[in-house]
C-alpha cells in the first residue's frame, strides 16, 4: 500500500477497532450494559459517583445532548443511576451512581480488562506504550 492508501485505510480500520471493541463487550458484559453505558458509568465512579452534570457528560463523552440524555435514561430504568437537578440550579441535571452500579463495578472492569488484553495480545510493553501515545496524538490532532 502506498501512502495515500494507508491514512484512507486507517480511519476505517479504526472504526472497525472501535465497532469490535462494542460487540466484545456486548457479548462478554456480565452486567446488561451497553458499552457507551460502561463507558459512562466509569467515568461517574471516577468523578466519585455523582454529582456529575450531564453537561460535563456530553462533554467528556463527546456525544449531544439527546445522546447523553439517553444514555441516562436507560441507565436510570435498569437502576444504575438515579438522575436529579441541582437545588441550587433547576437547569442543571444531576448524575449519580446507585448501589447496584457500585456493585457490578468489578463484573464491568473484569469485562474491560478481558477485552483489553485480547486487544494487546501480541504487543510488548513498549508497543503497548507507542500504541497510546501514537493514539492519544491522533485523537488531540481532530479534538
Amino acid at each position: 500500500m502506498d501512502k495515500n492508501q494507508n491514512r484512507q485505510a486507517i480511519s476505517f480500520l479504526m472504526k472497525l477497532i472501535a465497532d469490535r471493541v462494542s460487540t466484545l463487550f456486548s457479548l462478554r458484559a456480565d452486567t446488561p450494559v451497553t458499552a457507551a453505558q460502561g463507558r459512562l458509568l466509569m467515568y461517574l465512579e471516577a468523578c466519585g459517583g455523582g454529582p456529575v452534570a450531564q453537561r460535563d457528560i456530553e462533554q467528556y463523552l463527546n456525544v449531544s445532548h439527546t445522546t447523553a440524555k439517553g444514555l441516562l435514561q436507560r441507565l436510570e430504568e435498569k437502576g444504575f443511576v438515579r438522575t436529579a437537578f441541582d437545588s441550587s440550579d433547576g437547569r442543571v441535571k444531576n448524575a449519580y451512581v446507585t448501589e447496584k452500579a457500585n456493585r457490578c463495578r468489578a463484573e464491568l472492569a473484569k469485562d474491560i480488562e478481558s477485552i483489553t488484553t485480547q486487544m494487546m495480545q501480541g504487543l510488548s510493553d513498549d508497543e503497548e506504550q507507542q500504541l497510546f501515545a501514537l493514539l492519544r496524538r491522533v485523537y488531540l490532532n481532530i479534538k
